[in-house]
């Protein structure tokens, strides 16, 4: 893009998406100013009829704001408040970015690649750094992943891998694309940093993100073999998927204390029955609490204002020496939060786009779809701002070129 075009509606949409993919990983402050940003630009505008109109049109747009009004609902048999407008505050962007986004002009096809480009390459740089960081800090740091620790990052260790992930598929994507800036040899260098940042990840070994990266890369085999018959270039493909965690275990020490922590974990919970101060052992507690918290009424939940006090409620009853934790599930904090009926809406309203025009069909989109549905699993990643971030931003940007 040239420097005057930076100045138009379309350039300064581009402009702010590029600095919400380097905010996600350097500054929360300028996440926010991103996405105020991104509302102006969507919403100042002269014909706020038409935008409302393209709003109401797109059906995955109002699926999208809907988990905001699951949310608000709720509100109608909540207790505590305070609690409440911190989570409507929390999914505020599902209210405000879908409807801007109706205003906002669509991106081509390069200045779609070229976001995806500059996500390979922030990850590229900030992985090099947390590897050197690993290096200078090798013993303490294992010391740590083998007591439920994690190599330090930027940002949450689980929202990290969750962007490392998608920077993988992003980096292929680009190659096959055939996509490049400036010379045509780029399209190698991504193909590299998306190999070294596949190789990164199992080294950070961050389960999470490991996970949705192996059940990304089976949704898009599984794609591939059903969409051009060539079964044995398929099973192949996923033989070397499988083979992946069965090398990191051999050859990198934190993927492998991370597997013998995982079995001892498991152990302690399901054997001893000791919850202990360990991820997984308070993660299992976490769904356990979840559920009993709304077992009087599993069809409206307790209210997403009184999740905090119910769930914290079940531990006093059951776990009196474990510190409360909310569910580590996001299907399950809807769960307990506005029951079966919100947890169904919810799904729904959370599934809509990939299905919505057949979006599935696109590989990236699948695979991004599939990172964050893994990561609802193990983590309440709406819950946090980052992970509304994260999941907002890469769908509007996925979703205005592929309109």
């Amino acid at each position: 893009m040239q420097a005057s075009s930076y100045l138009t509606r379309a350039g300064l949409t581009w402009l702010t998406y590029a600095v919400l993919i380097v905010a996600l990983l350097t500054s929360k402050f300028l996440l926010t100013v991103g996405m105020v940003a991104l509302v102006a630009l969507g919403l100042c505008r002269k014909d706020i009829k038409t935008v409302w109109q393209n709003f109401i049109a797109n059906k995955a747009l109002v699926a999208i704001t809907s988990i905001f009004f699951i949310v608000l609902l709720s509100a109608l048999y909540s207790e505590n408040t305070t609690y409440l407008i911190e989570r409507l505050r929390i999914k505020l962007p599902f209210l405000l970015l879908p409807i801007a986004f109706a205003g906002l002009p669509k991106l081509t096809e390069r200045q779609y690649f070229s976001l995806l480009y500059l996500l390979v390459v922030v990850m590229l740089i900030s992985s090099v750094g947390v590897g050197l960081n690993y290096a200078l800090n090798f013993e303490a740091i294992n010391y740590d992943i083998g007591h439920s620790g994690s190599i330090p990052t930027p940002i949450s260790h689980i929202r990290y891998s969750l962007l490392l992930a998608l920077s993988v598929f992003a980096g292929i994507f680009l190659y096959h694309k055939k996509f490049y800036l400036i010379f045509s040899s780029e399209k190698y260098l991504l193909l590299a940093c998306a190999l070294f940042l596949l190789i990164f990840m199992h080294i950070l070994s961050v389960r999470s993100g490991l996970l949705g990266l192996y059940l990304a890369s089976f949704a898009l085999v599984v794609r591939y073999i059903l969409g051009t018959k060539r079964y044995v270039v398929g099973t192949i493909m996923a033989l070397a998927i499988v083979a992946l965690p069965i090398l990191a275990f051999q050859f990198s020490p934190g993927f492998r204390a991370q597997a013998y922590l995982m079995r001892h974990n498991y152990i302690e919970f399901f054997i001893r029955k000791n919850v202990g101060d360990y991820s997984d052992t308070q993660r299992l507690a976490s769904y356990q609490m979840a559920i009993k918290a709304a077992a009087h009424s599993p069809l409206t939940g307790v209210g997403m204002g009184d999740i905090k006090d119910a769930t914290a409620a079940a531990y006093k009853l059951h776990y009196p020496e474990v510190s409360p934790k909310l569910p580590h599930n996001q299907f399950l904090f809807f769960y307990t939060a506005t029951g079966l009926i919100g947890l169904l809406l919810f799904m729904v309203a959370f599934f809509f786009p990939l299905f919505y025009r057949k979006r599935y069909r696109q590989t990236l989109f699948l695979a991004f779809y599939v990172i964050v549905f893994t990561s609802f699993m193990v983590e309440s990643t709406l819950e946090t701002a980052i992970g509304t971030a994260f999941f907002m931003v890469f769908l509007l940007i996925m979703l205005s070129e592929n309109e």
